[in-house]
């Protein structure tokens, strides 16, 4: 359990999860291998333990490709062949009905030129026997000529599995950047007029007239005033202006990816200039 499972073409598929025996002979037959979020199986037939991990003899994509089979503790046997079917590990029977009956044929004659000789031999004929004898040989030449024309034989089971590679597609959330705002401290020259007041001194003079009624006496004398002025001063303070702060939108776009896949090509070749091909079967 958790081995790497790698495919023939050496990409790595997934992770095995379970393993599922042949319920026969109890060997170990299918493995169920974690990709991505989706579980594939895939036969143990023909794998080998690396030091990597479980390596297969089946591409990636196929694997990847294979049918989805919910199948926990116990595969059924349905399940089985779906899987044996998509991995070419069940060939199509080309017998059936008409090969059984060419069978029964077979023997039926053989039965009937048993029946001929027995007859024959009763009889003490030589024509009766040889009566028997063509009969027997006729049935068996009919049923050796029906087999040969393609109803079913050794030579049908001799199938070639074209394959070919699929595309699936599949997304997942990957990290492409970050973004980070930082707060910087920049100073900048700043001015503002204000109006101001100060105070100036003036000499005023104002006659006196005999009606004041001001004495005074000669000798030194002053007088002090004190003058006043506006001052400006500056005080600072830190006020809230604007909140900032990172958010992500999702934004969708089309975007095409490109590879390549592989298809099996069959056709034939080296074939002999006195062999006439047949009508090809339709698949």
């Amino acid at each position: 359990m958790g081995a790497r499972v790698t495919g023939a073409d050496g990409k790595v598929v997934g992770t095995v999860e379970l393993v599922f025996n042949d319920d026969v002979d109890g060997t170990p037959a299918w493995a169920r291998v974690r990709s991505g979020k989706a579980g594939r199986f895939v036969p143990l037939r023909g794998s080998r333990v690396t030091p990597d991990g479980l390596a297969v003899p089946f591409d990636s994509q196929k694997i990847i490709s294979g049918p989805e089979i919910a199948a926990d503790r116990h595969m059924s046997a349905a399940q089985a062949e779906q899987l044996s079917r998509y991995y070419g590990l069940i060939v199509p029977a080309q017998g059936g009905p008409d090969s059984d009956t060419a069978a029964g044929t077979d023997k039926a004659g053989s039965d009937k030129a048993g029946s001929d000789k027995a007859g024959s031999d009763k009889a003490g004929g030589d024509k009766a026997g040889r009566t028997g004898t063509d009969m027997a040989a006729g049935t068996r030449t009919d049923t050796a000529a029906g087999t040969g024309s393609g109803m079913g034989g050794p030579a049908d089971t001799d199938w070639l599995i074209r394959s070919e590679e699929r595309v699936d597609l599949g997304k997942e959330m990957r990290e492409s950047g970050r973004v980070r705002l930082h707060k910087y401290v920049d100073v900048e020259p700043v001015e503002q007029a204000v109006h101001v007041y100060h105070e100036e001194y003036e000499i005023e003079r104002t006659p006196i007239t005999p009606a004041d009624h001001v004495s005074s006496e000669i000798g030194e004398g002053q007088q002090e005033i004190i003058l006043h002025e506006e001052q400006v001063f500056m005080r600072k303070e830190a006020v809230p202006v604007e909140r900032v702060r990172l958010v992500t939108r999702r934004v969708a776009e089309d975007r095409t990816v490109r590879d390549e896949i592989r298809k099996e090509r069959i056709e034939l070749e080296d074939q002999d200039a006195g062999i006439r091909a047949g009508a090809q079967r339709p698949s």
